[in-house]
């Protein structure tokens, strides 16, 4: 099965981003640690139902000076404010990932991208690559090989509202678009679209306090059929 598993919501500063989430949604988080290859870092907000958000931004400003792609990507998305960098989906098996990445024409990429404060580096195994994917306004499919430590069953801090799941995503393009691209109808994800630029617009939080929705810009500023 396919599942929504996180979103990356991108901030021009690391701190005052993510304590400005907090405040507007009572939700709570923890630090997720940083990615030594990329030069960013991002805070983690567990939102429910193996779901989370991460607050990432760009923390080493030598890997952008000497060009890092993907520091130089945060950086020139968020130019305009917090920015919805990207989605992802998440599958259940090894096989479904491979049936995935054959029907996209890309390879399962498997390395360690994420050092967790306690120095632990996590294996991320996905399909297709995550940059490409997002610069294109479309998700990317992870397999998560032991749910239990999956990001968001951490307690977060500093929260005054329990988050139960992500209800919806509102996108743009069309449900025909993504449905096609995800291999399974995007109405059994609680997708919802707009017919605007492609990427994610808005989305909807379900907490023990009633729905939280959250908005910000979107990353992408096409409208045609997304490719990557």
């Amino acid at each position: 099965m396919i599942h929504i598993d996180h979103v990356c919501l991108g901030v021009r500063n690391f701190f005052e981003g993510a304590q400005r989430l907090r405040e507007e949604t009572g939700l709570g988080c923890y630090e997720g640690g940083w990615f030594p290859k990329l030069g960013l870092a991002n805070k983690i907000f567990p939102t429910g139902n193996d779901t989370y958000i991460e607050v990432e931004s760009v923390v080493d400003v030598f890997e952008y000076e000497k060009g890092n792609a993907s520091a130089r990507f945060f950086k020139e998305k968020c130019q305009e404010g917090d920015v919805f960098i990207g989605w992802c989906a998440r599958v259940d098996t090894r096989d479904e990932l491979e049936q995935i990445a054959k029907r996209l024409g890309t390879d399962v990429i498997e390395s360690t991208l994420r050092t967790r404060p306690d120095g632990t580096m996590g294996v991320a195994i996905r399909a297709p690559e995550t940059i490409p994917s997002w610069g294109a306004g479309l998700p990317n499919f992870f397999l998560v090989s032991d749910i239990t430590k999956h990001p968001s069953r951490v307690a977060p801090q500093f929260g005054t509202r329990t988050a139960t799941g992500i209800s919806w995503l509102e996108l743009g393009g069309s449900e025909e678009e993504m449905s096609d691209y995800l291999g399974v109808h995007a109405r059994s994800l609680n997708l919802r679209f707009n017919g605007g630029a492609h990427g994610l617009h808005a989305m909807g939080v379900s907490s023990d306090d009633g729905e939280i929705v959250i908005r910000r810009n979107v990353i992408s500023g096409t409208t045609g059929k997304p490719a990557i």
